[in-house]
């Protein structure tokens, strides 16, 4: 995994972008113009981390991430950590931090979201929220949240993630697991590339996150030689009395678990990584409730937006809610 510190003179051009701006939660046009401008103002000030982006998107830097240092966060204007997202979307800021996570995840591709998820909001503010304590979705806490991919039960899956930490937490480690890096046998890999597995829909997409309420998949694909990953290890399972797949999923989990590495997101990192090619994870910690729990701001991006075209009739970034099978 790569990691680039970002020049103060570069952090500082998204203040300056984002001034005077609002509504980008309410109005598209208004995201649109803000993304835009942001996009340009990067490749205009650091053409050399826009290059570095353009090769993390090609799957041409190690282990599938890069994390980020040196970004600004205006703390003041930010305010306390949202535990409400719908009244943080309300208030009257200017939307700095957002326009940097624009600007960098554009670079990789397409910004979308879920109407299923945060009401198909395309930047998610992400804290810990009362009584999904023990839940296996983003705004959990006191639960490890275990090692998966995005959206892994839909066809729509994105092929990035962008996360921008507005305020760390010490105690919270983010980890990655590089599929690469994770030992299989030829026929352990075989069983986890063929449809023997249940893919269930976590709480935060509507679903109750029980493997035999969701779809049937993979938990591996790809052509020549290439190992990608779409599995949810909260809410995923071999299919009952198969086994087989149940030991290599078994061997696939502790794999990942000798492969994690492990980072604690500072306030001012952003955090891109390949959800294909990595499963992440979040250890458990205890949320405080007052206004200065951990925060991140989250993206989800595609490589090609057209896939989706036909469950995007509403609205130009927000796929609809209806499932395609695994």
């Amino acid at each position: 995994m790569i990691e680039r510190q970002i020049k103060p003179e570069v952090a500082a051009i998204f203040t300056e972008v984002a001034r005077g701006r609002g509504n980008i939660y309410r109005d598209d046009e208004a995201f649109e113009a803000l993304l835009a401008d942001a996009k340009a103002a990067l490749v205009e000030a650091d053409p050399e981390t826009v290059a570095l982006i353009e090769q993390f998107a090609r799957a041409e830097v190690p282990d599938g991430g890069i994390l980020f240092h040196g970004l600004h966060v205006d703390q003041d204007a930010m305010g306390e950590s949202p535990q409400d997202e719908e009244a943080f979307q309300e208030k009257d800021r200017e939307p700095a931090t957002e326009a940097a996570l624009m600007a960098f995840g554009t670079v990789a591709g397409e910004i979308f979201s879920f109407a299923r998820q945060h009401g198909g909001t395309l930047i998610q503010n992400v804290t810990p929220v009362k009584g999904h304590e023990y839940d296996a979705v983003g705004t959990g806490s006191r639960s490890l949240l275990d090692w998966h991919s995005e959206d892994a039960f839909d066809d729509a899956h994105p092929q990035f993630v962008g996360l921008f930490c507005v305020r760390g937490d010490e105690r919270v480690q983010t980890a990655l697991a590089p599929v690469d890096r994770i030992e299989l046998t030829a026929d352990e890999e075989a069983v986890l590339r063929e449809p023997r597995f249940m893919h269930g829909i976590d709480k935060a997409s509507g679903g109750t996150g029980r493997p035999e309420d969701g779809v049937r998949g993979v938990a591996l694909y790809g052509e020549d030689d290439k190992r990608f990953v779409r599995i949810d290890m909260d809410c995923a399972a071999a299919v009952e009395g198969d086994e087989a797949a149940a030991a290599a999923y078994k061997t696939f989990h502790d794999g990942a678990n000798e492969a994690g590495l492990y980072v604690t997101l500072q306030e001012g990192d952003l955090f891109l990584f390949d959800n294909r090619r990595v499963m992440h994870a979040r250890t458990p910690f205890e949320p405080r409730y007052d206004g200065t729990d951990r925060w991140l701001q989250r993206v989800i991006i595609s490589d090609d937006l057209g896939r989706s075209a036909g469950r995007r009739t509403q609205r130009r970034r927000v796929v609809e809610s209806e499932l395609v099978d695994a």
